[in-house]
């Protein structure tokens, strides 16, 4: 019997316009790194970055959402499943020692991404070589990251928009309400 404690949900719930905005956030950067691979014919995607979209987009203020936890964790994984590669032949073991070696690294250096953590069993799965590092991983990761950036800041601009007055506005309306009894104002 399973501990109901292990069944019961924890994640705290997101509001729909944000759910929506990740779902579409993620939809569009996929779909970016898909088309300029086919007009380019440089690889740029790869399937982690689906993983990460969901960190990037959905918790964007999550530590292991933060630019460099993505791109420097993806290619310390790489990095990492390309070392294993070029010294074991690829295999159940090789893999589970790459991984582990990703998931050191990455913790070590303080730029954990959870999903860089599959990145070395497509390496050794594809006998990727180490061009593999730049293209898709650096160059896919660095693309994901900066249309998490104009994402964030889209969304920004519409919860703004949304509130009605800027915040600022608010807070300086709010100042010259108050009375001022006993102050005098410096010119």
């Amino acid at each position: 019997m399973v501990p109901v404690d292990l069944l019961r949900r924890t994640q705290p719930p997101l509001p729909w316009s944000t759910i929506v905005a990740a779902g579409i956030g993620a939809a569009v950067t996929i779909a970016v790194l898909g088309a300029l691979t086919d007009l380019t014919s440089v690889p740029l995607l790869a399937a982690a970055f689906g993983s990460s979209c969901v960190l990037v987009f959905a918790f964007p203020d999550a530590p292991f959402s933060r630019p460099l936890n993505v791109v420097g964790g993806h290619v310390v994984s790489a990095a990492s499943g390309l070392a294993v590669g070029s010294f074991l032949p690829p295999g159940w073991w090789s893999m589970g020692l790459a991984v582990g070696l990703a998931v050191v690294a990455m913790t070590a250096l303080r730029v954990t991404h959870p999903p860089a953590g599959g990145v070395p069993i497509v390496i050794l799965t594809a006998h990727a070589t180490w061009s593999y590092l730049v293209t898709p991983v650096l160059a896919g990761a660095v693309l994901v990251v900066a249309l998490g950036l104009v994402h964030a800041a889209v969304m920004r601009r519409v919860r703004r928009a949304g509130r009605g007055a800027d915040a600022g506005d608010t807070a300086a309306s709010s100042r010259s309400a108050r009375p001022t009894r006993g102050v005098r104002e410096r010119s």
